[in-house]
């Protein structure tokens, strides 16, 4: 898809149907989910980890897509409400010392379901978006038990205390960009 420039299936088999049926079954396969596939991104990085100290680097990117409100078929919100598409947001490995990528660890993805009416403030933790840079950080914490030390990284939206109180220890930090 990366070499190809594009998701739609026919145009990255290069007109082999065999291969764009090929692509189609295996997306359709049921044990083929968006959560599977971020499972298994820190399969590899586990071992690269080891003994290193990693910056673990996280941020959200919207995926925009050009369709019509026809065509959207589940895509999301983005931006300011003016574009349709995903939301990933990936945590990536890196050395510290010689900023060599290791590998990603965990993720989300995730369209948003329209416009909240409840404000920010009412909301628990739980059903904000702002939960993201704490699952992804615990969820990467086991693949980074080999590492001599950790610092997780963010922008100025990771500054939430229940990051750094659910994954401080020993040899993981927490560290979120100040607003200049």
């Amino acid at each position: 898809m990366v070499a190809g420039k594009t998701v739609c299936l026919r145009r990255l088999s290069r007109g082999d149907r065999a291969l764009e049926v090929r692509f189609n079954r295996f997306l359709g396969h049921d044990k083929v989910t968006a959560e599977r596939i971020i499972e298994s991104w820190g399969d590899s990085t586990v071992a690269a980890v080891e003994g290193r100290h990693v910056l673990a680097i996280q941020d959200t990117s919207e995926i925009h897509f050009n369709t019509t409100p026809q065509r959207r078929r589940g895509l999301g919100e983005i931006g300011k409400g003016n574009n349709h598409g995903v939301l990933l947001h990936p945590l990536l490995a890196v050395d510290a010392d010689d900023g060599s990528c290791l590998g990603l660890l965990s993720g989300q993805v995730w369209t948003r379901q329209g416009r909240r009416t409840t404000t920010h403030d009412a909301r628990d933790l739980s059903d904000k978006e702002s939960q993201r840079w704490i699952s992804t950080a615990i969820a990467a914490k086991p693949l980074l038990t080999a590492a001599g030390t950790v610092t997780v990284l963010g922008d100025r939206e990771s500054d939430i205390f229940a990051l750094y109180a659910s994954s401080a220890e020993q040899h993981f930090h927490v560290i979120a960009r100040r607003h200049a």
